[in-house]
């Protein structure tokens, strides 16, 4: 069970209306191949271990910088923010990454995502628009 069917339940359990409840989803630019991602390909692209996708084009990472969005990524990725901000900065030092694109809000990783080719994010399903498709993780 993830994350978002334990949240739904605590709504319903303690009163809340479980439209209330954010539902987060991986999007990719609109132009992207990719439909599905393993967890562990997740994993993999926003921890920095794949840097390119599967046809060799670049991996470009877009992160809100804080909110419960990223709170919910942090939570995907298993990591806290220092955890995460610390890999990435080890990954740039050694020359084998660039940090990821951070942004203020849900609406600005779609806007980015959809204006950069090999983009991917994490937002609040509700926020999907033209421009970007949301990625199963199975």
């Amino acid at each position: 069970m993830n994350l978002t069917h334990i949240a739904a339940m605590l709504a319903l359990a303690i009163g809340c209306q479980p439209a209330l409840v954010a539902e987060e989803t991986f999007i990719v630019n609109g132009g992207s191949a990719t439909a599905t991602l393993s967890a562990d390909q997740v994993k993999d692209y926003f921890l920095g271990k794949k840097t390119s996708w599967e046809d060799g084009s670049k991996v470009v990472i877009v992160v809100v910088k804080d909110g419960s969005t990223n709170e919910a990524l942090l939570a995907r990725l298993g990591k806290n923010s220092q955890q995460f901000q610390t890999g990435w900065k080890k990954l740039v030092f050694t020359g084998k990454a660039a940090m990821p694109e951070q942004v203020d809000t849900d609406e600005a990783v779609v806007e980015l995502v959809a204006r950069t080719p090999g983009a991917i994010g994490f937002i609040d399903k509700g926020k999907l628009k033209d421009g970007v498709k949301a990625v199963a993780v199975q």
